[in-house]
């Protein structure tokens, strides 16, 4: 087996850039004769440079020649660079001229699912693992096949980290309609379309900037006098949205069933595709998907369409592969260069307790000269220097690591799933610049099957193990009620949307805490009143009063021992298994505290900070 890291060929020939790591395998790449070739090859003037060879060609023969030695070096060079090339372009996802990367930006596709229910909801389950890869904001889905026996709020149609608006077929039957997900934290309004069915338009605000998209399903099945309808409305909605000087952006995007040669050249023109072709081309939109979207055994075309008024914002867009070997319609999907905010992933000090080195930490905590550190300082000070030392030795004396966590991943798509589909990615990519053979569709499809049978495997453990911890007498009733919400889809990812305040969404999360704050510190503010407390002044119930003040170093320790090492610590960072760790080595520090902070009356301003999550309970999580 060769390995090839595509990044480090990249970087070498200063030419592309890009994510993915390729493993050329027999099964992968040396399959392939001429690849087999240009390896060969490779290797072969590798080992001339090993033995100091000069080699030239002439007419068809290699043959030994004594050169300068510069020569040899520009000639390796030169074959080098072009079996790298050779090799990158191969890859199939190497653009000759990239452009820049864009951050932060809009992304949407759309898929037509052809029954989100079918298979026990087995394409719900596959268009969640292959997001986790690709990670889209906006998910359209056309023939969703759902009717009013699925509530909205149904836990089966769940995607982790978004939400569900729903335009179903008019008759309320399982054919047709159109679906939405949207991640949660998007600052998404959407607006009413009540004469277009099977049909969503959605406002996308930041930064005073508006993005419109249309998301809609067209039923081949329209007969002439109900297209016209159609076509009508459709004309209707985006005169609204694309008013002459109106500088918003514009999305149309779906299943419209219409060809047009134009857009994928060896496709017929059909009435339809004209009709639709005229009437967008008047608005000034463009249809900028060029590749086959529907594709048959025998034959494909360009169904699923996308249209914008500003092409030059669309950074990338292209095709990828289906879910599910049945459903014939590949996803399309766009990278638009739409500033968006999207919580970034968060680090995390992780420690591994398991590994540390309790009686080290004990000691050294013994041996910090604790009545030193704390001479002459303040509450505040005191419990300042001990946050501070604590952390150092357990720093040193326990593994800790810094890690990023991702909330969108869901718990049973690993990452052999996310491997796979990236695998099956790059044989899409290969039928596509192969000549779109049918071997080559074969394989992509029989990787389909290989991915939904892995999802179908991970979900089916993954609730497996729910459900024998669910069955343990051992686990706690806190952990008990987290896993039946699991089951029944109730927990929800904890991240606070946008805000609309001033009419204007906030999505800072420093200005939306600020706002929170303010809010809730009004609740708690004093009643302004006209009434007045009496002049007489009361005197002590009780002749008995406390004059001095003394921490049990015995009971302290008691409370440290009986601390429950599963709830969360608190702003300092110090965690109850931290303490219960320490053990009585951190006694004599918490008992200087103590004692400072009765006789002083003070407490420490460190110990009245809190993590506080604010916790929706119903109406709109926008205001």
């Amino acid at each position: 087996m060769m390995s090839l890291d595509i990044n480090a060929w990249r970087c070498q020939i200063g030419m592309f850039a890009g994510n993915l790591k390729f493993i050329i395998t027999k099964k992968r790449y040396l399959g392939n004769p001429n690849n087999c070739i240009f390896c060969l090859l490779f290797l072969f003037l590798l080992l001339l440079y090993t033995y100091q060879a000069q080699v030239t060609y002439s007419g068809s023969i290699f043959f030994f020649v004594t050169w300068p030695f510069s020569v040899d070096l520009l000639l390796l060079f030169v074959f080098q660079h072009v079996i790298s090339i050779k090799l990158l372009l191969r890859c199939g996802d190497i653009e000759s001229n990239p452009g820049p990367k864009y951050k932060h930006c809009l992304s949407v596709c759309h898929y037509n699912i052809n029954s989100i229910a079918a298979h026990n909801f087995a394409k719900l389950s596959s268009l969640e693992a292959f997001n986790d890869v690709h990670n889209f904001d906006v998910i359209c889905v056309s023939e969703s096949y759902l009717d009013s026996s699925f509530p909205t709020d149904d836990s089966a149609l769940d995607l982790k980290g978004y939400k569900l608006v729903r335009a179903d077929h008019p008759l309320d039957i399982k054919r047709g309609g159109t679906c939405v997900y949207y991640k949660e934290v998007m600052p998404i309004k959407f607006l009413n379309v009540i004469n277009l069915p099977e049909c969503l338009l959605f406002e996308i605000s930041y930064n005073n900037q508006k993005c419109f998209i249309i998301s809609l399903y067209r039923s081949p099945s329209q007969s002439a006098n109900e297209f016209q309808v159609f076509l009508k409305e459709l004309e209707n909605i985006i005169e609204s949205i694309c008013s002459p000087g109106n500088s918003d952006l514009v999305i149309i995007i779906g299943d419209f069933n219409a060809k047009l040669s134009i857009w994928k050249p060896d496709d017929p023109d059909t009435v339809e595709g004209i009709e639709i072709n005229s009437m967008t081309s008047s608005y000034g939109l463009t249809q900028i998907i060029s590749e086959a979207t529907h594709i048959l055994p025998n034959s494909s075309s360009c169904i699923d369409l996308l249209f914008t008024n500003q092409p030059n914002m669309i950074t990338s867009s292209g095709v990828l592969p289906s879910l599910h070997p049945n459903c014939h319609h590949q996803i399309i999907y766009a990278n638009i260069n739409f500033k968006v905010f999207f919580p970034p992933p968060y680090e995390r000090l992780v420690w591994h307790f398991n590994r540390a080195d309790d009686e080290a930490i004990r000691q050294s905590i013994v041996n910090i000269d604790w009545n030193r550190i704390f001479l002459n300082c303040n509450v505040d000070l005191q419990v300042d220097m001990f946050n501070k030392y604590i952390m150092n030795v357990f720093k040193n004396f326990t593994p800790n690591e810094i890690i990023e966590i991702n909330d969108k991943d869901s718990p049973w798509i690993t990452k052999k799933i996310k491997d796979k589909i990236e695998i099956k990615n790059f044989f899409y990519r290969r039928y596509l610049v192969g000549g779109k053979r049918f071997p080559d569709l074969e394989v992509v499809n029989n990787l389909t099957i290989s991915i939904n049978e892995m999802i179908s495997n991970s979900k089916n453990c993954y609730y497996d193990r729910l459900s024998k911890k669910l069955s343990d007498p051992k686990t706690t009733p806190k952990a008990y009620w987290s896993i039946l919400k699991s089951f029944f889809g109730d927990k929800k990812v904890p991240i606070i949307p946008p805000l609309l305040y001033n009419n204007s969404y906030i999505s800072d999360f420093k200005v939306k805490a600020d706002l929170f704050n303010n809010h809730f510190s009004k609740q708690c503010s004093l009643i302004s009143s006209d009434s007045s407390l009496p002049n007489e002044k009361f005197g002590p119930l009780s002749h008995s009063s406390l004059s001095s003040f003394s921490v049990d170093p015995d009971m302290l320790l008691n409370l440290i021992r009986s601390l429950d090492v599963n709830k969360a610590h608190g702003f300092d960072q110090i965690s109850a298994r931290m303490l219960k760790i320490c053990d009585s080595s951190v006694i004599k520090p918490l008992v200087i505290i103590f004692n400072t902070s009765l006789t002083s009356g003070t407490f420490p301003s460190a110990w009245k900070k809190a993590n506080i999550i604010p916790i929706h309970k119903k109406g709109d999580k926008w205001i």
